[in-house]
């Protein structure tokens, strides 16, 4: 697929960025660059503070100013000739083809948008290093937008990616209920991949994650050592992650026979590190003798420490049988090590990338959906009821 994709921006979209530092083709870099604030020597048959235009490399070339811009954007409407000479030239002078401007001509532009709800939420960083390499194998290069946890944020990211032009987007929006979130993605003329989310009326390619099918099995692990009452963390309803955590638990309390007292389901508001403090205080509240709980890790870090505050240094298991969502390293620095489920990184990565490549290759072709299963991975947190 990446030679495909490779080709067809060769042909669409002049994939060729010039390097003012080595004079050669090269490949964009990723994520956060910014083409316009690098510090870059200046050609050496250039005035000082001046860079080739692309009226000079249409005079070095003995071509009109036309006929050199069709070649740097990509146009078939060029002689083979010609095209070498513009490009011999351009080489030559260390032209550097200006993105922005281009992204005024055409709507290609080799950037993908990756919106977030948020930076604190250590799921995505992670995922944004393992997209961007694979991205950028295809000659696309990822561009972040962070929505502060607002809808409103939502919106003005998305309408920011699509002022600058963006190839593509991959969107994980801090809601996925919004009406007129789901509208503007309606309108969207451009490949989308969704992550993680579902927003009502919206057919598009998306990535998500089995978060019910891996909480439902923590819930059989721990009601196989005996407990009964089994805390659960779980976002609101108008995100998808909080409504698999709520299916979830209703879902696995009536399979399982389990206490299914409301106050055993915790409702997470924030990802600030200190709500861990509140859930903590929640779950000895809920006399629960178990409990499930996700989130960054910074919250995790404090909603364990609060614990052991609250139950003592021997809480887990001794009075509190608890497995964690999120990233292993934290369950491996732990004492005891804690049962976790974990997301594969890679692979949603590559679920992402390859989504997003066929669709920009094949835009009318069928939406497709990958399902990423989650692991849960033993630990000595958890033990039988006391």
């Amino acid at each position: 697929m990446r030679s495909g994709l490779l080709a067809w921006r060769r042909c669409q979209c002049a994939s060729l960025c010039l390097s003012p530092r080595t004079g050669v083709r090269s490949t964009r870099t990723s994520a956060t660059s910014n083409p316009g604030t690098s510090t870059m020597p200046q050609p050496a048959d250039q005035p000082t503070g001046r860079w080739p235009t692309l009226i000079d490399v249409a005079r070095e070339a003995g071509v009109s100013r036309a006929t050199a811009s069709r070649v740097l954007t990509g146009s078939p409407r060029v002689s083979q000739a010609a095209r070498e000479r513009v490009l011999e030239s351009a080489e030559r002078l260390n032209y550097r083809v200006n993105i922005a401007a281009r992204s005024l001509r055409t709507d290609r532009t080799g950037l993908v948008g990756l919106l977030i709800p948020g930076f604190r939420n250590d799921l995505y960083g992670p995922i944004a290093d393992e997209l961007a390499a694979r991205l950028r194998g295809h000659d696309l290069s990822l561009v972040l937008g962070s929505s502060d946890w607002s809808a409103a944020g939502d919106l003005r990211i998305l309408e920011s990616f699509t002022a600058r032009g963006l190839e593509a987007m991959i969107l994980a929006p801090s809601i996925d209920r919004s009406t007129a979130l789901a509208a503007a993605i309606t309108h969207l003329r451009t490949p989308v991949v969704l992550f993680d989310r579902e927003l009502q009326g919206i057919h598009r390619d998306s990535v998500l994650i089995d978060g019910r099918s891996a909480i439902i099995e923590s819930l059989g692990r721990l009601a196989a050592l005996g407990h009964q009452r089994i805390a659960v963390t779980a976002y609101g309803p108008d995100l998808r992650p909080g409504r698999q955590a709520r299916g979830a638990f209703m879902d696995g309390t009536a399979e399982l026979a389990l206490d299914d007292d409301p106050s055993l389901l915790l409702r997470m508001t924030g990802l600030h590190p200190g709500e861990g403090i509140d859930i903590a205080d929640a779950i000895v509240a809920s006399r629960a003798t178990a409990a499930v709980i996700g989130g960054p890790t910074a919250l995790l870090a404090t909603c364990l420490r609060r614990l052991r505050e609250r139950l003592g240094r021997d809480a887990f298991p001794d009075r509190l049988s608890l497995i964690a969502i999120g990233d292993q390293l934290l369950g491996d620095l732990c004492d005891p090590p804690l049962a976790m489920v974990t997301r594969p990184v890679d692979r949603i990565a590559t679920a992402l990338a390859d989504l997003l490549v066929a669709r920009i290759l094949h835009p009318t072709g069928p939406v497709r959906t990958e399902l990423i299963q989650l692991s849960l991975n033993p630990g000595a947190s958890i033990g039988p009821l006391p």
